[in-house]
């Protein structure tokens, strides 16, 4: 009696069991898997967006780091459509370099034959995972385990653009990537005319103390540069900010025209 009532007592214990086997099972099944290195998260998942043909997103720390789609052509996050754009049409960039710090999922320079990438991210990991489980190709470019900052001293290579892209979760760029120091190390591995294009994530009014400094930080070494807010719809998006690597010559300090002294004609005449 008592060995019978155990094993009358096991039977709904080991169904339990099971139901919860099943279920993590199911589960496993439903979610994507999420890998872990000693420096993020990774994570590729299906989602659907109006516009895009099937895309997967691939999360780094629970954050869209990168959009890429099954049309023909694949369809990117609207940052790197504009990037795209900018570098390939705008630009006309053939034969060219381009340093990007902040691999993401490597998707600038995706199907991308014409210009030579050299990609530059912390963890060694990030290209297997990307190559793998998002882009399931090889990368086009170089690729450098290390650290921005400590890639811009060590290089010798001069580039025709830098761009930043360097979130380690979705508005967290790393305190020592958003220096006046770093926009300094980034300058000096242009090329003289070279282009920067940084992405942040900024609120769309740029007036936080955290968008004004950071703009500041980099306009100090750039000059002026363009400021393109890409979402006007939420209160935090991408903000591109695109630079020229000034000459070595410091331009005379820009002063504000007023009626009383008004030299706008004169500065036309002096090269627009």
């Amino acid at each position: 009696p008592a060995l019978g009532g155990v094993a009358g007592g096991q039977r709904p214990a080991a169904a339990a069991a099971l139901a919860i086997a099943l279920a993590a099972l199911a589960v496993n099944l439903v979610l994507p898997q999420q890998l872990e290195t000693a420096y993020a998260t990774y994570r590729v998942e299906a989602v659907e967006i109006p516009g895009y043909v099937a895309p997967e997103v691939f999360r780094i720390n629970n954050s869209p780091a990168s959009i890429l789609d099954a049309g023909e052509p694949p369809r990117y996050a609207r940052y790197i459509r504009r990037l795209r754009g900018l570098l390939l049409d705008e630009l006309g960039f053939r034969g060219r370099s381009v340093l990007v710090l902040g691999a993401g999922g490597f998707t600038l320079s995706h199907r991308e034959q014409l210009n030579h990438y050299v990609y530059v991210d912390i963890d060694p990991a990030v290209k297997e995972i990307a190559e793998r489980d998002f882009l399931r190709e090889p990368v086009r470019g170089e690729f450098v385990a290390a650290d921005a900052r400590a890639h811009l001293r060590a290089t010798a290579a001069r580039h025709d653009a830098v761009v930043v892209d360097v979130y380690s979760a979705l508005t967290s760029i790393p305190a020592h990537l958003v220096t006046r120091e770093f926009w300094r190390a980034t300058r000096e591995v242009l090329k003289p005319g070279g282009l920067l294009a940084a992405n942040l994530i900024l609120d769309r009014e740029l007036a936080s103390p955290y968008a004004r400094s950071v703009l500041a930080s980099i306009q100090a070494e750039y000059g002026a540069c363009a400021v393109e807010v890409l979402f006007r719809d939420r209160p935090q998006g991408n903000v591109l900010v695109i630079c020229t690597a000034p000459s070595a010559a410091r331009p005379e300090p820009a002063r504000p025209y007023t009626d009383e002294r008004n030299r706008a004609d004169l500065d036309v005449l002096r090269g627009g």
